[in-house]
């Protein structure tokens, strides 16, 4: 009887370790399937968030391009209107009548409204605005 028992035991405890092993294969094979689930996921939305960097990389570079050209512009612009601005300087130290006309811009960069400077330079409204345009302080 005792071999029977321990017999029975051993075989029990088999059957049992069989059971377990099947259970554990079971589960660890959900938990990957899971986990093989998941990693499908963050492939994919790594792939689109590394398509997503190459679009805002040519958009910046594109931006950064655009950039340049402008300041490039500016720069030019910048030059120009210094230039016509000592042109303009030359002018009235050339011109008598012109003494007027420098006159009214220094009044329109000190702050003088157009009826002001109409009235004390003997301008019309259209020379003034004029004026206005190029000299008042932005």
């Amino acid at each position: 009887m005792e071999v029977n028992l321990s017999l029975l035991i051993a075989v029990a405890a088999l059957c049992l370790s069989v059971l377990f092993t099947i259970v554990l294969w079971i589960v660890s094979r959900r938990s990957n399937a899971r986990l093989t689930e998941a990693l499908a996921q963050q492939q994919q939305q790594l792939s689109a968030l590394k398509k997503q960097l190459h679009i805002n990389a040519s958009t910046l570079e594109e931006i950064q391009a655009r950039s340049l050209v402008v300041a490039k512009n500016t720069e030019q612009t910048e030059a120009a209107l210094a230039a016509l601005q000592q042109q303009f300087i030359a002018l009235g130290e050339q011109d008598p009548d012109s003494r007027l006309y420098q006159r009214a811009a220094e009044m329109i960069q000190s702050g003088a409204s157009a009826e002001e400077v109409m009235h004390n330079c003997d301008l019309p409204l259209a020379e003034v605005q004029l004026l206005m345009n190029i000299h008042q302080p932005k």
